[in-house]
């Protein structure tokens, strides 16, 4: 390669603030250039050459910051027993969503997907979450539903027991309660605060966010929630698919639940790249009307 082509490839790998700095050189040495009178013709050369050093040196290190992610993504292809995982259960989630979800409509990110899935939800009833955390899913319910009945259950101590690999039990505890306006928050383990929380709220269930990950969470609310589903009623999981041993949780827990009630159902919406789908209830046995 002749100096003229490594400077044109320089040119086109810098980052912005150096091809800035080239341009304002460039410039300069312009207006220089054609000032008669200018005697600074050698402090320009050398300033010049100073900025090509500077875009060659931007150059390597980007180049070896390539090579980096470049060996980086080579191991983990090999040996990452995590990326493996994830591979297998997008393998296994594409199998699932080729057999169950033609025709559901996807989304990019997990909020798009819940909020289309609120906006199929009827009103007149209540609206649960399962799962609070940090409240940012909460906050984006009660928008939808307008801040009427919508009711939040977390222990905040975290995952009663280990769920994957990294997230033992504990996991996402916090020291605070978040702060959502517009919704009541019902603190306690699912298995203690959902019964007597329903005793006092007799009404339908529109809209149900499962958001408690292990399959012990979403089998509690489940049996507790499912007689309180009407026709027309939303589903919402969080973490459905997708994820290493999907299978073993909120995907078990559906499926056990639809084989025991025989509730009647459509998968409505999915996030392609991530865990949530929604499904809509369209009959069954023991549903309210």
């Amino acid at each position: 390669m002749n100096q003229e082509s490594q400077d044109r490839l320089t040119t086109r790998t810098l980052g912005p603030a150096l091809r800035r700095k080239a341009g304002l050189v460039l410039r300069r040495a312009a207006a220089r250039l054609h000032d008669p009178h200018t005697d600074q013709l050698a402090e320009l050369r050398a300033e010049l050459e100073r900025t090509r050093e500077e875009l060659r040196s931007e150059v390597v290190r980007q180049g070896d910051r390539l090579l980096d992610r470049v060996v980086e993504f080579e191991i983990r292809s090999r040996r990452d027993i995590v990326y493996a995982g994830d591979q297998d259960a997008a393998l296994e989630s594409n199998v699932f969503a080729r057999e169950s979800l033609i025709g559901a409509q996807h989304f990019g990110s997990p909020k798009e997907t819940l909020e289309y899935a609120l906006s199929l939800a009827p009103t007149g009833g209540m609206a649960l979450e399962f799962g609070v955390a940090s409240g940012n899913t909460l906050r984006t319910i009660t928008a939808a539903r307008k801040a009427t009945e919508v009711y939040g259950f977390d222990s905040f101590d975290g995952l009663p027991e280990a769920w994957l690999n990294g997230m033992p039990a504990g996991a996402f505890a916090r020291d605070d309660l978040p702060d959502v306006p517009g919704a009541e928050l019902v603190v306690g383990l699912f298995s203690d605060s959902l019964p007597g929380f329903l005793e006092k709220h007799p009404g339908p269930v529109d809209f149900l966010h499962v958001d408690g990950d292990l399959y012990s969470s979403a089998k509690t609310v489940l049996d507790n929630v499912g007689p309180r589903l009407r026709v027309g009623s939303i589903v919402h999981f969080d973490e459905f698919f997708n994820f290493p041993g999907w299978k073993r949780h909120e995907y078990r827990a559906w499926t056990e639940h639809v084989e025991k009630t025989g509730v009647e159902f459509t998968y409505e919406a999915y996030t392609y790249n991530d865990n949530q789908v929604t499904v809509r209830i369209t009959g069954g046995p023991g549903l309210m009307d």
